[in-house]
C-alpha cells in the first residue's frame, strides 16, 4: 500500500493518448500516483511503458489528454529540478568524470553539488575506485550505475526510471535495487519505475501497474501487500511468490499473440 495519501497527486495522467502515424501507443491511459509512492509498471514489449514514462517526463507530446507532475506541466517540473530520469542507456556526458556526471545535474538545477555526498553514493554503488574515471573507461554496467547514482543525487521529488537495471548482472542488479529502495525510504521521493521483470516490480513497488498492448493501455493496478523494508529474503517468501504469480496471470489473460496483431 502507499505510504501515505494526499489530495494532490505527484503524478496525474488523464486520458492520455499517444499515436505514431497509424499506431496507437497509448489509448486513454489514466494514472494517479501519490507523493512518496513507489509505483512499478510491467507489460509486454510494445505496450507503451516507455511512452508513458516519456510522456510523464515531458519528452513525448500527447496526442490527447493531460499530464501533470506535482501540479505543474512536466516541462516546468523538469526545469525546476523536480523531475529526474534514469533511461535504459546511461546518457552520461563523455567529457566529465563519474563524479562530475553525478554532481552536474544539481549544479544545473541551481543546487549545491554536494561533492562529498556524491562521492559517498558512488562508493556505496561499488564505484569508489572509478570516481575520477570518464565513461569511456567504464563498462556499460558501471556507466549505468553512475547514471542511477546521478538521478538519486539530484534530489528531485519525482524520479522516472525506465528499466534502469537492464545492463547489470544479477547480483549488482539486486544491490542497486536495494540502494534505490534505501534512498527512497529515507526521502519523500515519488518513483515511477518501468521494468520487464515481474519479481523486480513486486520487490520494489507499493503498487504494480499492469499494461497490455494493441493498443497500449492499463488493465490492472495491483497493491503489493509485502511489509517494508524488503530484503533478498523477501523473494523466498510464499507471499512474494503468490503476488508474482498473480500478476503473471493478469499478463497472460491480456496477452496478444503475434498472430493477433
Amino acid at each position: 500500500m502507499p505510504r501515505r495519501q494526499a489530495e494532490a497527486p505527484a503524478i496525474d495522467v488523464r486520458d492520455l493518448t499517444v499515436r505514431f502515424d497509424d499506431v496507437c501507443a497509448l489509448d486513454s491511459v489514466s494514472l494517479s500516483v501519490d507523493p512518496g509512492e513507489f509505483v512499478t509498471v510491467v507489460g509486454p514489449s510494445g505496450c507503451g511503458k516507455t511512452t508513458l514514462l516519456r510522456s510523464v517526463g515531458g519528452l513525448q507530446s500527447p496526442t490527447a489528454g493531460e499530464v501533470r507532475v506535482g501540479g505543474d506541466d512536466p516541462e516546468s517540473a523538469q526545469d525546476a529540478g523536480d523531475l529526474g530520469f534514469v533511461f535504459q542507456s546511461h546518457t552520461l556526458f563523455p567529457w566529465k568524470t563519474a563524479l562530475e556526471n553525478v554532481t552536474f545535474l544539481r549544479t544545473l538545477a541551481g543546487r549545491e553539488p554536494e561533492r562529498d555526498r556524491a562521492r559517498e553514493r558512488l562508493v556505496a554503488a561499488g564505484l569508489g575506485d572509478v570516481v575520477d574515471a570518464s565513461p569511456r573507461e567504464l563498462s556499460g554496467g558501471m556507466c549505468q550505475r553512475v547514471a542511477i547514482v546521478r538521478a538519486m543525487h539530484l534530489g528531485a521529488s519525482t524520479l522516472l526510471m525506465d528499466e534502469p537495471f537492464g545492463e547489470l548482472d544479477e547480483l549488482t542488479r539486486y544491490d542497486m535495487a536495494a540502494s534505490v529502495l534505501d534512498s527512497w525510504r529515507d526521502s519523500d521521493r515519488t518513483v515511477l519505475f518501468v521494468t520487464h521483470s515481474v519479481p523486480e516490480a513486486v520487490l520494489l513497488g507499493d503498487r504494480v501497474i499492469v499494461m497490455a498492448d494493441s493498443p497500449g493501455r492499463i488493465v490492472d493496478s495491483v497493491s503489493v501487500s509485502l511489509a517494508r523494508p524488503r530484503a533478498e529474503a523477501t523473494m523466498d517468501s510464499t507471499a512474494f511468490t503468490e503476488q508474482v504469480a498473480g500478476i503473471r496471470q493478469i499478463l497472460r489473460r491480456h496477452r496478444t499473440t503475434l498472430a493477433d496483431r
